[in-house]
């Protein structure tokens, strides 16, 4: 969808596309804020529909960013996880303990002293998290409430809209669609 025809249409759509209130958008525009024609305008069909293509190209040129960036950066799934590895061991070792004359301290047995670093290892360890999946950030996308006042055929078009902006297969989304959902009393009954 290319910009909007009327260009204070357009920076509103930018505007939102950019995290701003619909206050602060509809300003923006070069409107006089009124609460309501704000809501409605922010609200159209034609407003919204640039606002998440806006967001879907953003999340595309920002993907093709990336991995332009490690294909020059030469770094790897693997050289990364081994850094990280290295560096969390390196945090939970600890940096050596000197005394005020600069000297290492030991232990009885000889052995020198170190002082873990537990703040930055546990910080290591929730980013392998997230390298590995295990950790998911979860946020709201439109309005709070957005998903409820919409229809099941209106509801399935955002799904959609959404699974492709992220980059998922026609098959992957065809799945998702025809997938059955097995409730929990289904579930604990077999």
């Amino acid at each position: 969808m290319p910009a909007l025809h009327k260009p204070s249409h357009e920076m509103v759509a930018q505007a939102l596309a950019n995290g701003k209130t619909q206050a602060d958008a509809y300003r923006a525009g070069g409107y006089t804020f009124q609460p309501a024609n704000a809501h409605r305008l922010c609200t159209s069909r034609a407003v919204t529909q640039r606002v998440q293509e806006i967001v879907a190209d953003r999340v595309a040129r920002e993907s093709r960013i990336r991995e332009l960036a490690i294909e020059k950066a030469a770094l790897s799934d693997s050289w990364i996880i081994i850094r990280l590895r290295h560096t969390i061991d390196m945090a939970i070792r600890g940096l050596p303990v000197y005394d005020k004359h600069g000297r290492q301290l030991t232990n009885l047995d000889g052995s020198p002293i170190f002082r873990p670093d537990l703040a930055q290892a546990n910080s290591g360890l929730r980013l392998a998290a997230q390298i590995q999946g295990m950790l998911v950030k979860r946020h709201e996308i439109g309005e709070p409430g957005q998903f409820t006042r919409m229809t099941d055929q209106e509801l399935e078009f955002s799904l959609i809209e959404a699974w492709k902006a992220l980059g998922f297969s026609e098959k992957v989304i065809q799945d998702a669609l025809t997938a059955k959902v097995v409730t929990k009393d289904q579930h604990d009954s077999r």
